[in-house]
């Protein structure tokens, strides 16, 4: 008998825990919770309450500098696998600050016209820039310049479609020799991915710039490109014409949600949690904010319900 008391004794146990929470006590752990999640200072979160709930002030706190430099952080960590050399190819934090702080559409941060200065990282609007977000910037170019002989920028091709819509490519083990060269990539367990796929690594390096010297002196060049035909069938112009593309997408849409809940729950979501996954898609295919995406979690009333 004991066997099988001891779980409902527990069961109740904690029910009646969770039921005896007073809501000044329910209002400081979802305080608490996103506070923690958004970086964003518990104390004056409280204070700033002011007789509301925590999630009725989800959206000024997600305007906060504290909240936009932790998301731009997690952004950074997502789109590149490793920290960069120097302060030129950390440009994507700034990057992220300048788009939420100024209430941009999210997809600007990869089309927008701005540059960013790389000795500090400042970011200016300029309507002479080219349409590439900070794909344009000198420290993202240098950073994956790559070391394909031939100077196409494959994984600058590669990490431009991880960033916008969650591409994930494994090289083969099967090309035991190594080999970089187009020859090596037309290899049959190679070229699957780099030509024969939607998403074909070539052919998008070969809308890219090109790198051009060795060693210290190599650096990403412009090069006259032709139309290069990538997603079953579409005809791809340029760089700037391959991002509008890209974040135009639902692949980009998906990608975004997908982000702002791993930011927001700290790990990937779950077929069961569709519903709410659906709700985001809507909210930032409405606005295209990424702010819209991040809101539709914190302010889900199940979100602070679920707190242990």
């Amino acid at each position: 008998m004991l066997r099988f008391g001891l779980p409902i004794l527990l069961i109740l146990f904690t029910t009646s825990s969770a039921s005896a929470q007073t809501p000044d006590e329910a209002a400081q752990r979802c305080t608490r919770r996103i506070s923690n999640v958004l970086g964003v200072g518990y104390r004056a979160s409280l204070i700033s309450l002011m007789g509301g709930t925590p999630q009725s002030k989800v959206r000024s706190w997600l305007e906060s500098r504290d909240a936009i430099a932790t998301f731009g952080g997690f952004i950074n960590s997502r789109f590149n696998p490793q920290p960069g050399a120097n302060l030129a190819e950390e440009g994507i934090p700034s990057a992220v600050r300048f788009i939420m702080s100024n209430k941009k559409p999210w997809k600007q941060l990869f089309t927008g016209r701005f540059t960013i200065n790389h000795t500090n990282n400042i970011i200016m609007e300029d309507a002479a820039a080219p349409a590439l977000g900070y794909f344009g910037s000198r420290g993202w170019q240098y950073r994956y310049l790559g070391n394909a002989p031939d100077g196409l920028l494959l994984s600058a091709a590669y990490r431009t479609m991880q960033n916008t819509i969650g591409l994930k490519l494994v090289p083969s083990a099967a090309n035991g020799e190594g080999d970089a060269t187009a020859t090596g990539r037309e290899r049959p367990e190679c070229r699957g991915c780099h030509f024969d796929s939607p998403y074909g690594l070539d052919l998008v390096a070969r809308l890219l710039p090109r790198k051009v010297g060795v060693g210290g002196a190599a650096k990403p060049q412009l090069v006259a490109v032709t139309p290069q035909t990538l997603f079953n069938g579409l005809q791809v112009r340029d760089h700037e014409h391959l991002l509008e593309v890209l974040t135009s997408s639902e692949a980009f849409r998906f990608r975004t949600c997908r982000l702002a809940f791993e930011f927001v729950y700290g790990r990937p979501e779950s077929a069961c949690e569709a519903p709410m996954f659906d709700r985001c898609m809507e909210a930032f295919s409405r606005t295209g904010m990424v702010q819209d995406a991040l809101a539709s979690y914190l302010e889900d009333p199940q979100y602070c319900e679920a707190v242990p």
